[in-house]
């Protein structure tokens, strides 16, 4: 199993309709290649955890990374991980204010492994209304 974590900003923030048609989309997507994962969104910041097969994360994130409504693809993980942390989404979403993102984001940054990376995220998904 493999994870990939990154943020980037969107060219243009998305509004919520767009962002719940996309999702439709992108849960198919990601539902026929068997990744799982979350997606945070904040004014157009996106932290993104992609978990699945090597290859199939890997071919994903390239798409990802040269979509022209991306800027600033930054990885801030990639690697093996023992299982999935986010096995029953495959694609949780939730939009955030500003600062909570930021302290997501310090959160990732700052941790040492895999499952310290994710451990924040996941609880502040578990403990949200995310869509």
């Amino acid at each position: 199993m493999h994870h990939l974590v990154y943020t980037s900003t969107a060219t243009l923030p998305f509004a919520e309709t767009e962002l719940r048609q996309l999702l439709a989309h992108w849960r198919a997507t990601n539902a026929r290649l068997g990744l799982t994962g979350v997606l945070m969104y904040s004014e157009g910041d996106i932290m993104q955890v992609l978990e699945g097969e090597q290859a199939q994360v890997q071919a994903l994130f390239s798409r990802i990374a040269a979509d022209a409504r991306h800027r600033g693809v930054t990885k801030l993980a990639d690697g093996p991980v023992p299982e999935r942390a986010f096995a029953d989404w495959s694609m949780r979403f939730r939009a955030v204010a500003s600062s909570d993102f930021q302290q997501h984001l310090e959160r990732l940054s700052g941790a040492s492994g895999p499952a310290s990376d994710l451990a924040p995220l996941l609880e502040a998904f578990m403990a949200s209304d995310a869509w």
